[in-house]
């Protein structure tokens, strides 16, 4: 399940936000580190300093009509999705540029996160459901040679989807974020296919676990004592519909609840953050937040943004946070915020 699937949502926060959208956005809630970009989704951090952002584009001068979940829908596509480097002196590179980019009414699809690991660099393609039939490049894993930028490995979801099913309520993939364990096993959590996977070179994917109930899987972290928190976006993406689940010897063993529209989480020493797409407050929908999880509840660290996707902790201890991954209003801002902590 993806993100468009909120169609609904969408309508009503930006009947609920038409104040924002005449008087501008709410300021930031810290220090901007790169802004005008299309549809920015996961953030990372290199060895290097490097923060990388998958910015997903503004698709393109083709229109088509694409098939999903909810029928067919136009999209304006083009060559636009990259993988932008912000330097450690505030230099702003395209690490990849020339993804392909599909803009639809309510979300941008193409390049998901671009992740660090070793003397690789992983991507991730985001899938389309029904759409992605046909098209090769989507809803993959792609390892590359972090140097070279040559292509060494790559894991299509496609196959497995159509062969597995793992919750059982038909084709439709949406891969959405990856961690490794200990042992180098590859985890890999699928929206779409409401599972999560595991991945060797020696023995392919596996099913670790599904959710047939719909709660869609959003990210997936791995705690140094080996357990595995996968955030969720929610059924139907409602108002406290979201979580984070702990696994730990392959067994649930918590739940953090209460959240809405999970789109990542990150595990920073003792601490345990979640991203909220949007937050629910006395007038209906309105911007979202980075939110502390514990035993006793949320906690709010980063109110006041509008659509906010990706969570990273950089070198220097602050928390980064890209924004605008869904644009609510013409001219929404879009982009990364650095958020330092106290």
């Amino acid at each position: 399940m993806r993100i468009t699937r909120v169609v609904l949502f969408v309508v009503l926060l930006t009947l609920a936000l038409p104040v924002v959208a005449q008087e501008g956005p709410p300021p930031l809630p810290g220090e901007p580190v790169v802004m005008d970009l299309g549809a920015p989704r996961g953030i990372a951090f290199d060895a290097d300093g490097n923060l990388l952002v998958a910015d997903a584009g503004t698709g393109g001068e083709v229109e088509v009509t694409m098939a999903g979940p909810e029928g067919e829908a136009p999209a304006h596509i083009g060559l636009s999705g990259r993988i932008v480097s912000v330097a450690p002196d505030g230099t702003v590179s395209d690490r990849i540029a020339g993804f392909p980019s599909y803009a639809m009414a309510t979300e941008t699809m193409g390049v998901y996160r671009a992740i660090p690991q070793g003397d690789s660099l992983w991507v991730i393609y985001s899938g389309s459901g029904a759409a992605t039939t046909g098209a090769f490049w989507m809803d993959s894993v792609v390892e590359y040679d972090a140097a070279t930028l040559a292509v060494k490995t790559v894991i299509n979801l496609n196959d497995f989807e159509a062969t597995h099913d793992p919750d059982g309520n038909g084709y439709d993939t949406n891969v959405a974020d990856i961690a490794w364990t200990a042992d180098g096993t590859l985890l890999i959590v699928n929206a779409g296919m409401n599972a999560l996977l595991a991945w060797t070179e020696a023995d392919g994917l596996s099913v670790v676990t599904a959710w047939p109930d719909n709660s869609v899987p959003t990210s997936v972290e791995v705690a140094e004592n080996g357990d595995v928190y996968v955030g969720f976006l929610g059924a139907g993406i409602a108002p406290g519909a979201g979580k984070v689940e702990r696994w730990s010897g392959g067994a649930l063993a918590e739940t953090f609840g209460g959240l809405t529209g999970v789109t990542d989480i990150l595990l920073a020493g003792d601490t345990l953050y979640a991203v909220q797409l949007f937050e629910m407050g006395a007038e209906g929908p309105g911007p979202g937040s980075v939110v502390s999880l514990t035993a006793d509840g949320a906690e709010v660290v980063v109110g006041g943004l509008l659509a906010p996707f990706g969570i990273a902790m950089g070198p220097d201890g602050a928390l980064y946070v890209s924004f605008g991954t869904i644009a609510f209003f013409e001219g929404a801002p879009a982009g990364v915020v650095r958020v330092p902590m106290m």
